[in-house]
Formats: C-alpha cells, structure tokens, sequence
C-alpha cells in the first residue's frame, strides 16, 4: 500500500473514535425541549429563520434550517390544539345521565336525540353522478 492510503486508513480510524453515534431522532429531541420558546417567538412575530438562527448560535439545537422547518410544521402548526384528555372525553359521555330529573326521566331533549332514525343514503340514478358498486346488479339495469 503507498503512503497515502496509510494515512487515509489510519485518520479514519481516528474518526470513527472521535465520533460520536447520534441517535436519529436527535434532532427531534432537541426541539422538542425549545417547541414552547419557538412557538412563544412564532406567536411574536418572528421569522422561521431567525429563530432558527439563534437556537443554532446558542447550541441549543445542531440541526439543519430544513429540519428545523419540519418539526415546526409536525409538532407546532399541525399539532392539536386543546384537544381533549381522556378523562374529559370520560366526564362529557357521563354527563347526559347526571341530567335526570327528579322522578327518574331524562330530559325530552336527549330522548329526542337518540330517537331520530339516520339517515339512509339517497339511491342514485345510473349516469347521474359518482359511481357505486354493486356486487348484485338488478337485472333491469343491465343490457
């Protein structure tokens, strides 16, 4: 082997001991841990960029500008806002039956709701619209 190829064998070698393995969900961990001062600057009026900017100044993030568009798309602007608990979802479905009146009857509004048949689906006309699939034809309708 020449003396260039040494070399190159030996620094990798170093390099693969200098590095660190980085989780690939790093980045997302990281912002994560600021998603609330983002959002807060977001809120100010502050650019993307800017904020990016000083995160990455600061060491408080390493990832790209790109990855850090992504996950403030995924987890601030997409991300549910005041969706509800398990134990609030628990609460409302409880709620009808505390609405009792004194001699054990509900309220003719709930009587009213739970009543109403659904509503069937309207047939349609051949060539009228849409297609729906029939896996029993009527007979009058074929050729």
């Amino acid at each position: 082997m020449g003396k260039f190829t040494d070399g190159l064998e030996k620094w990798v070698q170093e390099r693969d001991k200098r590095q660190k393995k980085r989780r690939q969900d790093a980045s997302a961990v990281e912002f994560l841990a600021v998603k609330k001062d983002v959002a807060e600057a977001i809120e100010a009026g502050y650019s993307l960029k800017t904020i990016w900017e000083y995160l990455k100044e600061g060491k408080k993030i390493r990832s790209t500008y790109e990855t850090f568009r992504r996950h403030v798309k995924r987890f601030i602007k997409t991300a549910p806002k005041d969706q509800p608990t398990l134990a609030a979802k628990n609460e409302a479905d409880a709620s009808p039956a505390t609405n009792k009146q004194p001699d054990g009857k509900r309220d003719a509004t709930q009587k009213a709701d739970k009543s109403e048949p659904e509503e069937k689906e309207k047939p349609q006309l051949p060539g009228t619209g849409g297609f729906k699939f029939d896996a029993k034809p009527n007979k009058e309708d074929l050729i």
